[in-house]
């Protein structure tokens, strides 16, 4: 006599939905009792459940594991496995993208408590300008962002706004998709100031910095960067966080 269904699923472990359910997908053939239908597993059917938990432990899907059962080689199965390896390595790639991404955000929101409202000497890596952006607003620079950003189309990390600082105050202000260099770093006078819809900090922060500077006797380059690093709901409107930063002439 065989096992049943329910000393099966002591067994195993594998649920008797789940057993009815690999039978429907064939995967499994227990015989049927002719006198009251139950179900009976012998042990080749117990050595398929077997072999199911591990390819289940792959992640492999029903169709693959018809394949697997279906196949005459060992060259036919290991196939099956090479392809959910390179699945795997996608969505390890994927993964570390994203994990990148979720750390980058930690990193940001510890230099928005220790920088925000002052200002500082600080290294930050070379910006290098990659196009420039005449609208913000436009499917042009949504193409550009796209191809440009090592980020999959994060695109509030894929621009800069230069600021030309002038004798007279504030000169050109334009922006770029702009990308990070990889180790080349500079010193800058850095700051991290918010922004809100209703309100642009923009000129009193530039008066704030230059007096900083002035009151330090630092000479700062030609152009100011500003970047953000952070959009918020902090308050009652939206708020992003923008990183600044201006290189030092020694």
């Amino acid at each position: 006599m065989g096992l049943s269904i329910g000393d099966v699923e002591k067994i195993t472990g594998i649920s008797k939905d789940r057993l009815r359910y690999y039978e429907e997908k064939k995967l499994i053939t227990p015989v049927r009792d002719t006198d009251n239908s139950y179900r009976e597993y012998d042990n080749e059917e117990l050595l398929k459940l077997m072999g199911i938990q591990m390819y289940r432990s792959m992640d492999l899907g029903v169709k693959q594991i018809q394949q697997i059962q279906d196949s005459d080689t060992i060259e036919g199965i290991c196939n099956v496995f090479k392809k959910r390896q390179q699945e795997l390595k996608l969505q390890m790639s994927e993964l570390q993208k994203q994990n990148d991404s979720v750390a980058r955000g930690i990193e940001d929101c510890e230099k928005i408590t220790k920088y925000l409202g002052h200002y500082t000497i600080k290294k930050v890596r070379v910006i290098k300008l990659i196009d420039k952006i005449d609208d913000l607003t436009s499917t042009e620079a949504g193409a550009k962002f796209s191809m440009e950003s090592d980020e999959q189309k994060i695109i509030l990390r894929s621009f800069v706004r230069r600021i030309e600082i002038t004798p007279e105050g504030i000169g050109e202000n334009t922006v770029f998709v702009a990308q990070e260099t990889e180790d080349e770093e500079i010193e800058c006078v850095y700051s991290i100031v918010m922004e809100r819809m209703d309100c642009d900090p923009l000129m009193d922060e530039y008066a704030k910095c230059m007096q900083w500077v002035n009151e330090n006797n630092i000479k700062l380059g030609r152009y100011c960067y500003i970047r953000p690093l952070l959009v918020s709901h902090l308050g009652k409107c939206t708020e992003s966080f923008l990183e600044v930063f201006a290189p030092i002439i020694k």
